[in-house]
């Protein structure tokens, strides 16, 4: 996974491309890139680590003033290949790509390298709109969210393309300004260049199936191939920032919703309620920070305050992707404190938006208990997760997939037995997750938890 961004722009491209994908950084934190494009030439600048690492003061220094088009990325994925954006040069293109997605059957090559490679093939013969449709058309069971900067050496001219896969399964966002286009992978960067000024006309969800051209002449839109949504239901549970609005649907109202049927599936309402008001010795808490709007639901259905109790450490990455479950429990240890305070002596109902492996969670509960809950009770905002990714077929350890078949109280329980600090496991149902989102059931990929994989169904 990674953020992606694209900026058309005569006013101060850089600046702008750099405050984008700052509101992207969430969606990977491995390395960050951004590549300016103008009349003259495209210039790459990337590296390893946070995006403000790679991008300090020298970065506007050096930001030449003739560039009107950017694309960057936030990645995630640790790779041995090249660094995204990609750069590749065909005839009389110079072009620089990168995608959020996952490309199929690419051996050893990067997802950018096996778009790429695609796309330079049909260049050989094409322009380069037709090579990207093309490609699109070639590379069906693929999905991406894409962004791609664009030299043509004969005209001198730069222009920004970015395309979306039928199914759609990454999100992807477009806004348009005076002249401007934005692309990004979510909704809320583009919240925030308002408030810092910048003037924004349409926002919309990005086609699937889709591609735009912003050039000098302005902004044109191609519908390539037919829409088959597919969009992973992990965008709203956990993916996605709160404050981004996803296909129509708000990511903090989506996991507050989450959080309400959790305490209807489970009675728990009539399980915890009590005549004189709120319990003292029971407090409702989160995981930050994707499990805080799940929270949120929660004490408002239980009619129970919620409270701080976990933690985090901002400056250490997401855990659940290190495979190594020794590394992946010291990672948690280092990134999750606890309030004494808040959890001493009681009964500690705490939010999660899933539970993978169980590394993480086991190693949350177990400082919970020693920081003095008497009980540890996990409700987890996503249903069982049986199977992993299609876009991830490695066979890692899953912690409910032994008890795929049993009612959804029994695969908890038996989660619950495989984690000894946690007295209690309550998942919420694919139906539940379904209904929360709000979209139609038939355009939402839940193969991690239902095994429908939509790249088979048709």
């Amino acid at each position: 996974m990674q953020g992606v961004i694209g900026v058309y722009s005569r006013r101060n491209v850089a600046l702008k491309a750099l405050y984008t994908l700052y509101g992207v950084q969430h969606r990977g934190q491995e390395s960050a890139g951004i590549t300016l494009a103008g009349d003259r030439s495209l210039r790459t600048i990337k590296g390893r680590g946070l995006v403000s690492k790679v991008f300090d003061e020298r970065y506007m220094k050096t930001a030449d003033s003739d560039k009107y088009v950017a694309v960057g990325c936030a990645s995630g994925e640790s790779s041995e290949g090249e660094l995204a954006p990609l750069f590749l040069s065909s005839g009389k293109y110079r072009i620089s790509l990168t995608l959020d997605g996952y490309i199929p059957n690419r051996g050893s090559r990067t997802n950018e390298e096996a778009f790429g490679a695609c796309m330079v093939a049909k260049l050989r013969s094409n322009g380069v709109k037709t090579a990207l449709a093309e490609t699109m058309k070639e590379l069906e069971n693929a999905y991406y969210s894409l962004v791609v900067a664009v030299h043509d050496v004969e005209t001198n001219r730069s222009s920004l393309m970015a395309a979306r896969d039928p199914r759609g399964v990454r999100p992807l966002y477009l806004a348009e300004g005076q002249g401007e286009l934005f692309v990004t992978s979510e909704s809320a960067p583009i919240d925030v260049l308002e408030n810092m000024g910048e003037i924004i006309g349409k926002r919309r969800d990005f086609k699937p199936g889709s591609m735009i051209t912003m050039d000098e002449e302005g902004l044109t839109e191609r519908q390539v191939l037919e829409p088959r949504p597919a969009h992973c239901a992990f965008e709203w549970v956990y993916f996605g920032r709160p404050d981004s609005v996803i296909e129509g649907r708000s990511v903090h109202e989506v996991r507050k919703n989450l959080g309400h049927a959790l305490v209807e599936t489970h009675g728990l309402r009539k399980l915890y309620a009590t005549e004189k008001g709120p319990r003292k010795d029971m407090v409702v808490i989160p995981v930050p920070d994707s499990g805080r709007s799940v929270c949120t639901g929660v004490a408002e259905a239980l009619g129970q305050p919620a409270d701080e109790g976990v933690i985090k450490n901002a400056y250490l990455g997401r855990t659940y992707i290190i495979d190594d479950p020794a590394f992946r429990k010291i990672a948690s240890d280092l990134k999750h404190n606890i309030i004494r305070e808040t959890v001493g002596g009681k009964k500690v109902i705490i939010t999660d938006d899933s539970i993978v492996r169980g590394t993480v969670s086991e190693s949350v509960a177990k400082n919970l208990r020693i920081a003095g809950a008497t009980e540890v009770e996990f409700l987890v905002s996503y249903a069982p997760i049986f199977h992993p990714c299609f876009s991830d077929p490695a066979d890692k350890p899953l912690a409910a997939a032994p008890y795929e078949g049993l009612s959804l109280e029994e695969i908890g329980d038996r989660v619950a037995e495989g984690l000894p600090s946690i007295d209690k496991v309550r998942y919420n149902s694919p139906e539940n997750v379904v209904a929360s989102i709000g979209l139609p059931r038939s355009s939402i990929c839940t193969m991690c938890i239902s095994g429908v994989n939509p790249f088979e169904e048709e």
